[in-house]
């Protein structure tokens, strides 16, 4: 490619989209293709739905949309030279991007088609916005209750697992060290098939550290959006030369909406908010336990914005919730709402019980001059300087969470003084530039130059 003649063209391939219900990934890839246009760097999101292929634009950008089996699906073209290509394949190569950018790690967007891309000759990159790659559980927490290093190890990781299975810890280690084991066919019973299921755990261990392998063959780069993510890889033998650190960043529009925007107006009840999904994963049954250990007099309120998607945990939060008239669940609220909600609350609380990569969310408070406690994982923990900007607690110990808001409340000099060490946040704009580096250092490369 003569990198002079056009703009590089990248494909940025993810799980779910907009206008669908999204999570942090998604915001990210839509604000990271609106500051790389700044740069000279052009692309489209490639999205997989349980719906038709459709294609549409989103606030400018243009997005592809197509069905999730079709990496599994294989049309016979008249060429000889497509012949046996997947349904997904095929789109790719009507839609010729120079680089494939993975952001997902998903059933519909994952290492099946980073594979096949691979085999087109197309540059592939991945960012981890999630743990799954390195973790069985997805959560990176250690027989669910410490971070874990990232290192799979079968007879470790068939532990862990088999614990989250509902194994007895004892018995869960007598699992791992049965030798490795598989199953063919069909099994004749529910009960066989969770037998079974359990007894390959080792055998799944070494699956994962199989298509880690895999995933990073395909890859010219894989991008960690915190330290931890990188440290992981590290820690399974992955090539420092093949990583590299990229920090998440707010939205450059967020910033300029904060700089011209007033301020909440100091008031009597100290204001909590979670913003965020309503799921296990997310925490905010902690806060609902800690509001339930502090006494009713205190100036406080608790505001939570947010859905979810399993009925269970939603009926425990309106349980634990009861009768609070502190406690007040907004439902979900769109990106332009953000502004207001941040401008409404005193702390924003983000109790997440798994090793999250980001939030966006932290930076988004930072943004408005909001402090926020956040559990002591992860990028949380990379994100929040504990009693300068900040509080970092126990992920799993709602009466540590209690005591740090019942202080915030009684102490509110003590707030404004850790709201005014709030320092100036990344953008996305920041990310874009590093992002349109490591595009145009690809290109320039023998892999980048025969695959234009």
């Amino acid at each position: 490619m003569n990198e002079g003649s056009r703009q590089p063209r990248i494909a940025h391939c993810v799980g779910f989209y907009f206008p669908d219900q999204v999570g942090g990934t998604e915001v990210y890839v839509q604000d990271l293709l609106s500051e790389l246009a700044k740069r000279e760097v052009g692309g489209y999101v490639i999205a997989a739905t349980d719906e038709v292929y459709r294609q549409y634009d989103w606030q400018g950008v243009p997005v592809i949309r197509y069905p999730s089996n079709w990496a599994s699906i294989r049309e016979y073209a008249p060429t000889r030279e497509r012949a046996g290509l997947s349904k997904f394949q095929e789109l790719i190569l009507q839609n010729r991007p120079d680089i494939f950018h993975l952001h997902s790690w998903t059933r519909g967007a994952g290492l099946v088609h980073l594979s096949q891309i691979a085999q087109l000759g197309i540059p592939c990159i991945v960012t981890m916005h999630v743990p799954s790659a390195l973790c069985m559980r997805g959560t990176m927490l250690l027989h669910g209750r410490e971070a874990c290093d990232g290192r799979i190890d079968e007879k470790r990781c068939a532990q862990c697992w088999s614990e989250l299975r509902g194994l007895p810890s004892p018995i869960a280690f007598a699992v791992s060290r049965l030798p490795r084991l598989t199953f063919d066919g069909a099994p004749p019973s529910k009960v066989w098939s969770r037998a079974v299921t359990l007894l390959s755990a080792r055998s799944r261990a070494v699956d994962q550290a199989h298509e880690l392998r895999q995933m990073v063959g395909y890859c010219e780069k894989i991008v960690a959006p915190s330290r931890w993510v990188q440290d992981g890889l590290l820690a399974n033998g992955i090539a420092p030369a093949k990583l590299t650190v990229s920090r998440q960043g707010v939205a450059n529009g967020l910033v300029e909406e904060a700089a011209g925007g007033s301020r909440k107006q100091r008031s009597d009840d100290l204001v909590v908010g979670f913003v965020g999904r309503l799921e296990h994963y997310k925490g905010v049954h902690i806060l609902l336990e800690a509001m339930a250990q502090i006494p009713e007099h205190l100036p406080l309120r608790l505001r939570v914005a947010g859905s979810g998607t399993e009925p269970e945990y939603l009926h425990k939060l309106i349980v634990a919730a009861g009768r609070d008239k502190r406690i007040e669940f907004r439902g979900s609220i769109s990106r332009e709402e953000l502004p207001d909600f941040l401008r409404s609350i005193d702390v924003l609380a983000v109790p997440s019980n798994y090793m999250e990569t980001g939030p966006l969310v932290v930076l988004e408070a930072h943004t408005f001059g909001v402090p926020v406690m956040g559990a002591d994982l992860g990028g949380i923990s990379e994100r929040i300087r504990s009693g300068v900007d900040g509080w970092l607690l126990p992920f799993d110990d709602s009466a540590a969470w209690a005591a740090a808001i019942r202080e915030i409340a009684t102490d509110r000099p003590k707030l404004e003084r850790i709201a005014a060490n709030i320092e100036p946040c990344r953008t996305m704009g920041d990310v874009a530039s590093d992002m349109a580096a490591l595009y145009r250092e690809i290109l320039a490369g023998p892999t980048g130059k025969s695959a234009a």
